[in-house]
């Protein structure tokens, strides 16, 4: 049997570059918080002097506590129900909500709501032992239970509730076995079961039974978390206030109840020089993500940092699409992809990464297997042609439209410079500019349609090739079939031991960087900043996991 024991405090010291993703970083699109879990203030600085995350300080001993903590945000929010929205509601959910488990920076799992769990050898059943001193907001200090998990899973899994619930879905039943213990079996092998229920997007936040017995829309209006933040005020799409939870559950670095500070601000500034300005002006004491193009505005009055990222924007070689379903057509495409073009006309950061849809911050990535591997980071016209004529199309092909969407702007310059690479060995199509709702609705994993998708990252990285490279994932997009490439993923998700997975994970890998229809274009790195008076400041992990509670202010 398997034992995790809580940690009697809460540092969160590793650093590795992980993402954290939202809603627009400059040219890339992309937004989220910048997550404060390391490092102090410091000098900012332009492009050449913007910190790497792994450039921060250790974390203090000791941090400065009261105030007000404001940061300047991108977007508002539309509701606060943890179990609806999208992006910044995911934000202000992960403030005010707590889950049974949290990663870190290195996105290693932690205890949250749960203070400590063990599992049985096959890891199939997870018994998970309640902090006793979790209370819920506006509840008159009610104590989170068992029951309230319990209460959770049966309406994330009922008629009622209409959204997704996969971060759940291998969940076969809940069993209370008193006040503070619950017992969670799984249908199948998890290895990574305590992890995966903390994934951002997922809706495993633990609620009020009395809530959800009472009227669920009750969530819609009302803060009724167990998180470290407690709503204040909120109106949609406008500011956004919080005061400190009393006696939250978790400590920081000075051994007493996150936050540090006594009030978190969220001033929405959607433009994001107007975000800059606030900053380098002292409006705000941290940003939203920023761009680098914004750097000269507040370089002598704030530290900017970055980080490398896990978001994808993958080409899809949908195999319904003729001739893509040719293995050779598709290696005559990767081999004429300047994936190094690619990345200087989008951003002026990043990494390269596989075909593979694991990425380089992700625990089970490939170090091993180039990321040039086969096919090159730069064209190869002359092995582009020779697959051409080995599928019959020496003459060139003339194809269908190729299509990316005005969500992410980045994804119009990925369409562009790729029409005109493929160009180069006689692929001609046109390319079309969709609305993202339109996208999503009538082309997003449709048969017959190739285009730009996007992926943010994960806490697992396994969940984007589950989704959507496996035959059978509910994402497949490019409805693509490998026979070794299922077996050797089966063999990774259900292995109980984390070698056997890795192994497993990095055959998939080699499978579908060599053979699959995953084209991988590259994985930018994203930004931050904050005022040099806010200590434990720090890029966080994936989409919209940022812990604004272990910020500081000393001001």
């Amino acid at each position: 049997m398997l034992i995790y024991r809580m940690p009697t405090t809460d540092t969160d010291a590793n650093r590795r570059s992980v993402l954290q993703l939202g809603a627009t970083l400059g040219a890339l699109g992309i937004t989220g918080l910048a997550g404060c879990t390391g490092g102090d203030g410091g000098d900012g600085g332009d492009n050449d002097t913007i910190q790497s995350n792994d450039q921060q300080d250790e974390p203090a001993d000791e941090l400065p506590t009261g105030g007000t903590f404001r940061i300047g945000a991108a977007q508002g929010i539309q509701t606060l129900s943890p179990f609806q929205g999208f992006l910044a509601d995911y934000l202000i959910a992960e403030t005010m909500y707590d889950r049974l488990t949290r990663v870190d920076q290195e996105l290693e799992v932690h205890p949250n709501l749960a203070q400590d769990w063990e599992t049985n050898d096959d890891y199939t059943e997870y018994t998970f032992t309640l902090d006793e001193d979790a209370t819920f907001s506006n509840m008159d200090g009610q104590t989170v239970t068992a029951d309230d998990v319990k209460a959770t899973y049966d309406y994330l899994t009922s008629d009622e509730f209409s959204g997704s619930a996969s971060s759940i879905s291998g969940v076969e039943s809940v069993e209370v076995i008193d006040e503070t213990t619950v017992t969670i079996s799984l249908a199948n092998t998890d290895l990574e079961f305590p992890k995966r229920i903390s994934e951002t997007g997922g809706a495993f936040f633990v609620v009020p039974a009395d809530i959800l017995d009472e009227d669920p829309a009750q969530l819609e209006e009302t803060d009724y978390g167990s998180g470290p933040l407690v709503l204040e005020e909120w109106n949609q799409q406008n500011n956004i206030s919080f005061t400190a939870a009393e006696d939250y559950h978790i400590n920081g670095v000075n051994d007493e109840p996150l936050p540090y500070f006594d009030a978190l601000e969220w001033d929405i500034l959607e433009d994001e020089i107007q975000r800059a300005n606030a900053l380098a002006d002292g409006s705000v004491d941290a940003v939203s993500r920023t761009a680098p193009n914004v750097a000269e505005r507040v370089q002598n009055d704030a530290t900017l940092v970055k980080r490398t990222s896990g978001l994808q924007f993958p080409i899809i070689l949908n195999t319904t699409v003729e001739p893509l379903d040719n293995p050779d057509v598709r290696k005559a495409i990767k081999y004429a992809l300047d994936r190094e073009a690619i990345l200087e006309a989008v951003s002026p950061d990043g990494v390269l990464g596989h075909h593979s849809g694991i990425t380089p911050i992700h625990t089970y990535y490939h170090e091993d297997l180039d990321v040039g591997d086969t096919f090159g980071t730069t064209a190869d016209i002359e092995m582009a042609q020779e697959h051409l004529e080995e599928a019959g199309y020496g003459d060139g092909i003339e194809m269908q439209t190729f299509h990316y969407d005005d969500g992410v702007p980045s994804k119009e310059v990925i369409a562009q410079v790729f029409q005109q690479q493929m160009s180069e060995i006689g692929i001609e199509f046109e390319i079309n500019r969709l609305t993202e709702e339109t996208w999503l609705a009538d082309y997003f994993n449709t048969d017959g349609v190739w285009y730009v998708g996007n992926y943010s990252t994960r806490v697992l990285g396994e969940s984007v090739p589950q989704l959507a490279l496996r035959s059978d994932g509910i994402w497949n997009e490019a409805r693509w079939s490998n026979e070794n490439f299922d077996e050797a993923f089966e063999r990774a998700v259900t292995a109980t031991d984390t070698e056997t997975k890795a192994e497993a994970l990095r055959e998939c890998q080699e499978i579908n960087h060599r053979e699959g229809a995953w084209v991988g274009t590259f994985h930018p790195d994203l930004y931050g900043g904050y005022k040099d008076y806010v200590g434990n400041y720090n890029l966080y992990p994936t989409y919209v996991k940022d812990f604004v509670s272990q910020c500081a202010v000393d001001k």
